[in-house]
């Protein structure tokens, strides 16, 4: 038996080949037609709007992330989009002790560091001073835009990053992690439970979390408010939306399995545009929902579920 020895196909599914399939489902163009820009852009538009309904269906188990938020003595709410919040993060340490007022800082490592990353430096009161990378140095020193406000002892922690994470659709998960790495699990509640909170100013390390995903960045409520001196993270499972289709190039964010899913969703998308009868609309509809169920269900975590009274 000969076969290609190859499992890449998925690789070369773009935005073109979808919208082009999706046409072709529905008779509107056939094969080798080239489809007009204008039919193109509406058609895009439709196919950009499916994905994210996807994500609200449960296409996910790909699009999760962990990130990292770093948290501030006595801050109650942070606006995930703009938080400093990251999925990739260098973390060392300062090798000197250093004054107020500095911008050029010793660091034990300056391995991952690079010009215009966003860097915090934890400083002896519990607070994170946030600025950005001007330089980076062969010495292992590191110069900051924005001077230190208060002093910082040698061995405090340093964090850089390039690139802040977005909002998220979803918070799955958390815990809250120590400067020995040691993770504690934070609940996740509701509006209902977080308001009824007497205190919401109330010292200690974060137990409890809210998360509202609003329209531009989700609000992140924790309680309580004050990691002090050695829980500077919280670390959650997010879900994101996939990447949007900007380009007929583009390559969807979706595993291979989910080819067939958003050519159906298209065309049963795209069909009452290009004069589908009711009766096809109907088959349309059918074959679209069940090829998305048929990869909804493929792609399910592989975890038991366990159900426990809550009795509080």
């Amino acid at each position: 038996m000969a076969t290609s020895g190859s499992k890449n196909f998925g690789a070369s599914l773009t935005r073109a080949n979808i919208i082009e399939t999706a046409l072709r489902k529905i008779g509107a163009f056939d094969s080798g037609e080239s489809v007009p820009g204008n039919e193109v852009a509406d058609a895009a538009f439709a196919l950009n709007l499916l994905v994210k309904e996807y994500t609200a269906r449960g296409a996910d188990l790909w699009l999760r992330d962990e990130i990292i938020l770093f948290l501030q003595p006595d801050q109650k709410v942070y606006n995930l989009g703009t938080a400093n919040a990251t999925a990739t993060l260098v973390e060392t340490t300062l090798s000197a002790a250093e004054a107020s007022g500095q911008t050029v800082l010793s660091v034990t490592s300056s391995t991952g560091m690079t010009a215009a990353d966003v860097v915090g430096i934890k400083m002896d009161d519990n607070t994170i001073h946030w600025s950005t990378i001007a330089s980076v140095d062969s010495s292992v020193q590191i110069t900051i835009d924005d001077a230190t406000d208060d002093d910082a002892a040698s061995g405090n922690k340093v964090y850089t990053y390039t690139t802040t994470a977005g909002r998220p659709t979803k918070i799955l998960y958390a815990f809250r992690r120590d400067t020995s790495n040691i993770d504690v699990e934070v609940r996740l509640i509701g509006e209902k439970e977080y308001m009824s909170q007497s205190n919401k100013g109330s010292a200690g390390p974060p137990v409890e979390m809210w998360y509202q995903p609003t329209l531009t960045t989700g609000t992140l409520s924790v309680w309580p408010v004050d990691g002090g001196s050695t829980v500077d993270k919280i670390v959650m499972s997010c879900q994101f939306h996939a990447d949007d289709f900007d380009a007929a190039g583009d390559n969807p964010e979706f595993p291979i399995e989910w080819g067939n899913a958003l050519v159906w969703g298209l065309a049963a998308e795209m069909g009452s545009e290009y004069g589908v009868t009711p009766k096809e609309m109907s088959y349309l509809e059918a074959k679209a929902e069940f090829k998305l169920n048929n990869a909804l269900d493929f792609d399910t975590e592989n975890a038991s579920v366990q159900f426990a009274l809550d009795d509080r």
